[in-house]
């Protein structure tokens, strides 16, 4: 349940020159928002995970310029 934390808030902190402030901003405002929106619907926490795993791939499709080499 902690690895994609993790993996958001070190990944926010490696394109943190590629998104600049603004983009970092609105990265950790949509966090901040899937986060209350479901302690306020009261749905699973899973729902927040499966959610900012998806924001991790995002991220990391902007880190590597949407080219992912996988031999």
């Amino acid at each position: 349940m902690a690895l994609p934390f993790f993996i958001f808030w070190v990944l926010i902190l490696i394109c943190r020159r590629d998104l600049g402030w603004r983009g970092v901003g609105i990265c950790v405002a949509i966090w901040i928002g899937l986060l209350v929106g479901v302690i306020t619907l009261g749905t699973s926490g899973y729902i927040f995970i499966a959610a900012q795993a998806l924001l991790d791939c995002v991220l990391i499709l902007i880190i590597f310029k949407g080219d992912i080499r996988i031999r």
